[in-house]
């Protein structure tokens, strides 16, 4: 399965700024059953970016316009193979649960057990929780499920009733929100009860039937848990679905607050209007061939990724 991702940000300043410094996290990730085959950003004033890796293997890509301008545009363009994630179990034994403790003391585990900037333990969080029983029982995997099902059923997505950066008890008060929200609030309830658990923001391939919940416009976000044998399991408390080959990841992270795809500063005293527009199309076969992708895009067979997924569990 072959996506062709186009993600254009425009910054309108009302007065002319200058010394712009942006960072931008827009490209898809090589891991697990995903591939970025290939990726560009164009940036109009232009400019040259740099990118780099951070400990989590995002890419982050920066750049600074210092002469005068009034519009900012920044477009992202890429193309992601997936591959269909491995059938998960019905449930996990309950000894798993030991396995979680043993192993969430690792680093690269560890610090996606502690609260986050807007994913964190509230009084009206606690509430949320006591109204299903949410401790630990049963197994993780199928706990997993239940509170995935349990946010899906009892929000309702609703743009333009909280921003990206809101805190989690303005979803939690009006039972309304958009993914950001629904993630946030998961990865709360998850962590509360010590399964490590990561925001992960990136691009959804809507289904024909409309039946998906978020916007098909803008990029999206859902939680990732990690559990003994499978590693990070996809959830999408927004459409209650456990993450496919349609869910393409961009960036993982602790919260939203390390997430955001473009963020910066600029010297000036002007107000900023901003302009997202995404869109995910599936193709049919690649338009180009293999041998004409740059060496450091020509990744492993997905063999690997599986091999080295079985290493790090």
């Amino acid at each position: 399965m072959y996506y062709a991702i186009s993600h254009l940000t425009v910054y309108k300043y009302s007065e002319a700024v200058s010394d712009s410094v942006m960072e931008v996290r827009m490209q898809p990730r090589n891991d697990a059953n995903q591939r970025n085959l290939r990726f560009d950003l164009n940036i109009s004033p232009d400019t040259r970016s740099f990118s780099y890796k951070d400990y989590l293997g995002n890419t982050i890509h920066t750049f600074d316009i210092p002469a005068l301008h009034q519009k900012l545009a920044i477009k992202a363009e890429a193309i992601v193979e997936m591959k269909a994630a491995a059938t998960l179990p019905e449930t996990l034994p309950t000894s798993a649960w030991d396995v979680i403790d043993a192993q969430a003391e690792k680093r690269n585990l560890y610090d996606m057990t502690l609260p986050g900037k807007y994913a964190h333990h509230t009084e009206m969080l606690q509430q949320f929780a006591d109204e299903f029983n949410w401790q630990r029982r049963d197994d993780p995997l199928s706990l997993l499920k239940e509170v995935n099902s349990t946010i899906f059923n009892a929000f309702e997505y609703n743009p333009g009733v909280t921003h990206v950066d809101s805190p989690i008890d303005e979803a939690l008060a009006v039972r309304r929100g958009v993914c950001q929200d629904f993630t946030h609030i998961m990865l709360a309830l998850v962590r509360q009860i010590g399964i490590p658990a990561r925001y992960v923001s990136g691009y959804l391939h809507h289904r024909e039937d409309g039946s998906d919940r978020s916007d098909e416009d803008a990029t999206h976000a859902w939680v990732e848990a990690w559990l003994p044998e499978l590693g990070w399991v996809g959830f999408d408390p927004t459409n209650n679905l456990i993450v496919t080959d349609r869910h393409i990841r961009v960036n993982v992270s602790n919260d939203y607050a390390n997430a955001s795809p473009s963020r910066g500063v600029f010297k000036g005293n002007a107000t900023t209007e901003l302009d997202v527009r995404v869109q995910v199309s599936q193709l049919d076969d690649l338009p180009f061939d293999y041998e004409e992708l740059a060496p450091e895009l020509v990744m492993p067979r997905y063999q690997y990724y599986q091999a080295q997924q079985q290493q790090q569990q």
